[in-house]
């Protein structure tokens, strides 16, 4: 082997001699052009930017706004003439922006012409026949806009057909996402029916025209959905005989178990029909996107962890496949530019006599020379050669990205290759790579990277110093899959389940049974629940509140909740089964949910550990949660109450009784104990109400809607209420945005859960020349339209049912116009209950309008069109909520704009608005979206509001603890997730106006001391309210606009005057602990910024996201 490798090495040698005489000018140029732009990174990411934000903003004066910024700081090392011209362009680009933006375009396309050749017919015909005369052949890749829906999955299949119909094309790649948008990773089995479906008629125009088509591989989630498509296709009698391919990329393990897998069925197939195929063996293109993706979800990434590691790989696919006992059933294709891996492909088949067996494989445009010189010694060469048409070259610009990116690296051979001759420095650094790699070839470790984690170890208590995010399910995992399927099996089995009451460990049965119901089937009945009475109610109080003490003293309530962690990730797969019919949540849907509920028991026990003394528990907490999140928003209540020394009861969601039953029997289970924690469900009647207003409850959490927040102040006003409540959710696209990126964002974000999430966006705020653009509403009707609506439990299902039939506002919206409104999809009802819709957009939604303004929990988006940025931003913030907002767009400018300027808890920037995540994402809104003295869940100040902190007694030492926490966090924007793909800053505001403190005479001097402090040292507006009267003092409120209300009198506030006009009441008394008493003054706000593009980390727009020290 090691006289293979030399004689390998001697070829590159000839092959670079040769490939200087095959040069065009136009050749010798671009390889000066790229060594040039390699040895500088400002230059690389100039040229990205430029080749991407730019040509993707369609609106040609906000482009130039853009490109103004990029080019303005353009480094000299572009070369003299690319630098001047960016110079020149940005002087024009402030006089001429549309004119200016359409050279830049043209300059672009001309640059890139080599790389991305036209697909119009005259021209691509021309340059495959000339071609043709130096022995190379193409392998042509339809691109096109981004497949968001069927009608363009359809067009690009069209696109793809009409290729494969011309004479002069023999060769075509296809990608299944090409050619259908709805590959869901764990419906395996149907969509490799869809895929074949569609599959089916291009080739039988490949059998037609003895035509070849390749299945592209792409990324790690498509692997075995490829395979199988290929493999079941080619096994239907009509393309039994048909010779056909498919890729496998050397940088998966797995891709050597397929490859195994792969040679023994075409074997048998040879066998059985004298077909062959053919494997085109890659390294992999898409390593940044799996990368991405899988630090967003916690996962291992699928690729090898280095590029030596990539290469020994290649090398060992490569050894494997070529092999004469299988010549005839399988040929190899070869892939690649490195010279050295062609060389020793080229010479292994030469000795083991298969040398017909292989195809030299290049990419278009990239090596001119190297691919010629090759072609001139084996006798041909095949190039992967992307086309598009010229109206899609936009959208084709995702290809260049990935190009730049990848052969950029400082690891890439094509990088080294732009400078590399004989014997050169850049020469015998690679060849000692390639030697290495063949050394290594049968030494590395092939097994899975992504599953080699099983799916108990994936609960493993972590350090309780440092949090971490669980994982989520990998559906590409078929043991998660498959125990999924099972669980949902055997949860539709159940029919007679009967739910009682649980009070201090005992089962209870109360006067009668409400229904629970299974909203995927038209609302059958398949469990019953016991409903509490109010003498249950009582002695469940009494039980809490005698467990008090005993619970508080303990010292591992948190090794109880890592517990806990361990419980619900091995129950991971009957949770989302139990979630799937009770409350219509797909796998996709409950499965972060889960994971959302552990990060919460596990996020609350490592804080409240690291309270700082002087408090103690506030009491009997009870815990009134959603049906929309059932599992993880009352996991997180009842933990963090816990957590902090409280005894709990849960009043479950009468829409979500046997997911409830779930998280009690969790934690039971984990050892908390029957009379620390009840289960009591009642109906939302007056005995609900008794339960809520009873004396002996200290404290309510409820997760709910505004109105449900105001009704409970309206039984009780002083009831100690800690509420997230409702939120009229909006993304704001620019007209510098990114239309697919955008588009893919605001369905996701609408129509996740059937849009009953709490942060869906119910609203698109869309500026006009984006409103306008026909592509923007083609690809919205046609992402909406092709969603598949159904029944949860079904794994082919994206929008599965809504809690119950619809009525009130969701009614509404889903059947009812205003005035200037239309439907770009009209909503449909499908079930005969009401219960499954198919989405609805409707246009034209007026500012000031219902639909403008109010919230409803559904699969309906309305949409606006802004005049401007501006007016845009208003029409956002003119809502009576702030929980969620959006903004897409690819100018810095705007986004940091909008950042400063926004009303909400949590901002996203070029994502989708739902999917907040624990510690990442603190989740909690402004303005009505928030009720009573609460703080952000998941963040690091929502288990001191569930302990009564000691009063202020030395007002020094509080401002000393405040100015500590102040320097430390609260000036800072501070990300404490440590991912690269995405910024999470978590940051302080002060309040839009004063915060008015209502004082009386039982008001401290101490406490007087600190308010003091604060106006005059921090600068917080402070009005001070102490002998006005309540109908005086709602007046002063009114005057002055105020934000927020501190009472400090031992009055009864107007607690429902403030809440009908939006102002928050904190009626706590000012705590010693200035760490814990500071954040108060302040309101927290979470920002989510995407910080790559294509998984290129730190491209694309990186907005500044100051804290208040800025």
């Amino acid at each position: 082997m090691v006289e293979l490798t030399e004689k390998a090495s001697q070829r590159v040698i000839s092959i670079l001699e040769e490939s200087a005489r095959f040069r065009t000018r136009y050749d010798r140029s671009n390889r000066k052009r790229f060594a040039r732009l390699l040895r500088d990174p400002k230059a690389i990411a100039s040229t990205i930017a430029l080749t991407d934000e730019v040509m993707r903003i369609s609106d040609k004066r906000r482009a130039a706004r853009t490109f103004q910024s990029i080019a303005r700081s353009a480094p000299s090392s572009l070369g003299l003439l690319d630098f001047l011209g960016l110079k020149l362009a940005w002087l024009s680009s402030l006089i001429l922006p549309k004119f200016t933006m359409r050279l830049v375009e043209w300059r672009v396309r001309r640059v890139s012409r080599g790389v991305i050749l036209g697909a119009e017919a005259q021209v691509l015909a021309r340059h495959l026949a000339s071609r043709n005369k130096q022995s190379v052949n193409a392998n042509i890749n339809v691109l096109g806009e981004a497949v968001l829906g069927d009608e363009e999955a359809q067009q690009r299949w069209n696109s793809v057909a009409e290729v494969l119909r011309r004479e002069e094309i023999t060769y075509v790649s296809v990608k299944v996402s090409s050619i259908i948008s709805q590959i869901i990773t764990i419906d395996h089995k149907g969509t490799i029916d869809r895929v074949v479906e569609r599959l089916r008629g291009l080739y039988r125009i490949a059998l037609e025209r003895n035509s070849f088509i390749n299945l592209d591989m792409e990324e790690f989630r498509d692997l075995a959905i490829t395979v199988d498509v290929f493999k079941k296709i080619l096994d239907e009698p009509e393309f039994e005989k048909l010779s056909a391919g498919i890729v496998l990329q050397a940088y998966l393990p797995e891709s050597h178990h397929y490859l195994d897998d792969l040679i023994q069925w075409s074997q048998q197939r040879f066998k059985r029909t004298g077909a062959n195929i053919k494997i085109r063996i890659v390294k992999g293109a898409n390593l940044a996107m799996e990368k991405a993706e899988a630090e967003l979800h916690g996962w291992t990434p699928a690729p090898f962890g280095s590029k030596e590691e990539v290469d020994a790989s290649y090398l060992r696919l490569i050894d494997t496949s070529l092999n004469p006992d299988f010549k005839d059933a399988v040929r190899i294709g070869i892939a690649s530019h490195n010279l050295f891996h062609i060389s020793w492909a080229i010479e292994l088949a030469e000795s083991r006599g298969v040398a017909d067996q292989i195809d030299i494989e290049m990419l278009e445009g990239m090596a001119n020379g190297d691919a010629l010189a090759i072609a001139h010694q084996v006798g041909s060469v095949l190039l992967y050669t992307p086309v598009t048409r010229r109206e899609d070259f936009p959208s084709a610009v995702a290809y260049l990205v990935r190009r730049l990116d990848e052969n950029t690296s400082l690891e890439n051979y094509l990088r080294a290759s732009f400078s590399m001759r004989p014997m050169s420095k850049e020469f015998t650094d690679q060849r000692e790579r390639f030697r290495k790699a063949v050394k290594d070839r049968w030494s590395i470790d092939i097994s899975s990277r992504r599953h080699g984690r099983t799916l108990s170890s994936a609960s493993d208590k972590k350090s309780q110093q440092e949090f971490e995010n669980q994982p989520d399910g990998d559906f590409t995992n078929s043991k998660l899959a498959n125990a999924i399927a099972s669980s949902l099996k055997g949860v539709a089995k159940i029919g007679d389940l009967q739910i009682p009451v649980v009070i201090d460990g005992v089962e209870k049965r109360g006067s009668f049974t409400e229904s629970g119901i299974d909203p995927n089937n038209e609302g059958e009945v398949w469990y019953r629940y016991w409903v509490a009475d109010k003498t249950l109610i009582n002695n469940a109080i009494h039980v809490a509140r005698r467990a008090l003490a005993g619970w508080d003293r303990r010292d591992d309530r948190g090794a109880i909740l890592l517990k806990a962690c361990e419980i619900m990730e091995k129950a991971r797969a009957q949770t989302i089964a139990v979630m799937s019919r009770d409350t219509g949540k797909t796998a996709a849907e409950g499965d972060p949910e889960v994971s959302e509920a552990i990060d919460f028991a596990r996020y609350y026990a490592m804080t409240a550990s690291k309270l700082a003394p002087g408090s103690k528990p506030v009491g009997v907490v009870l815990v009134v949660p959603p049906w929309n999140f059932p599992y993880a928003i009352p996991m997180g209540g009842v933990c963090a109450a816990l957590a902090t020394g409280n005894t709990v009861i849960i009043k479950p969601a009468p829409e979500a009784v046997a997911v409830a039953w779930n998280i009690v029997n969790h934690l039971w289970q984990a050892g908390v104990p029957k009379d620390v924690l009840q289960f009591v469900p009642t109906c939302d009647d007056e005995v609900g109400q008794y339960l809520v207003t009873h004396h002996g409850i200290d404290s309510v959490i409820l997760t709910g809607s505004f109105d449900t927040a105001r009704l409970f102040h309206s039984w009780k006003p002083e009831i100690s209420l800690m509420a997230e409540t409702s939120g009229k959710n909006a993304i704001l696209i620019t007209s510098s945005a990114d239309i697919d990126a955008a588009v893919k964002d605001l369905v996701t974000s609408a129509f996740g859960h059937a849009g009953q999430k709490c942060s869906a966006a119910s609203l698109a705020i869309v500026e006009a020349s984006i409103y306008e653009n026909p592509l923007f509403f083609k690809q919205l009707k046609d992402a909406v339209r092709t969603l598949s609506v159904g029944a949860a439990p079904n794994f082919g299902t994206t929008v599965g049912p809504v809690i119950r039939p619809a009525g009130g506002s969701l009614l509404r919206a889903l059947t009812t116009l205003d005035d200037g409104e239309s439907w770009l999809v009209q909503p449909e009802q499908i079930d005969n209950e009401g219960f499954i819709w198919r989405p609805g957009v409707k246009l034209g939604v007026q500012p000031g309008s219902w639909s403008h303004l109010n919230e409803w929990f559904g699969p309906v988006l309305g949409i606006m069109k802004a005049p401007d940025f501006e007016t845009a931003l208003e029409w956002q913030n003119a809502v009576p909520f702030g929980l969620t907002a959006g903004i897409h767009s690819l100018n810095q400018e705007e986004c940091e704009m909008w950042i400063e300027k926004i009303e909400a808890g949590n901002l996203y920037v070029n994502r989708q608005i739902t999917g907040a995540v624990v510690n990442r994402q603190p989740f909690g809104g402004w303005k009505r979206s928030s009720v009573g003295a609460t703080s952000k869940a998941g963040g690091p100040h929502y288990v001191e509001q569930l302990r009564n902190w000691d009063l202020i007694v030395d007002a020094n030492t509080t401002k000393r603890g405040a100015e500590i926490w102040f320097e430390r966090v609260g000036k800072k924007a501070i990300d404490p997730s440590g991912l690269h793909v995405e910024r999470n800053l978590r940051r302080y505001r002060k309040f839009n106006g004063p915060v008015v403190v209502r004082c009386d005479n039982s008001t401290s001097d101490q406490e007087r001391s600190f308010l003091s402090w604060l106006s005059k040292e921090r600068g917080i507006e402070i009005i001070l309210s102490e002998h006005e009267s309540i109908s005086e003092f709602i007046s002063l409120i009114d005057l002055h606009k105020a934000a927020k209300v501190r009472w400090l009198s031992s009055e009864e506030p107007p607690t429902l005057e403030l809440l009908d006009r939006g102002i928050p009441l904190d009626g706590r008394p000012i705590a010693q602990q200035g760490g814990v008493e500071y954040p108060r003054w302040l309101l927290e706000q979470s920002v989510s910024v995407t910080n790559h593009r294509y998984g290129n980390i730190g491209v694309g727009p990186q907005p500044n996201v100051p804290g208040l020290g800025k």
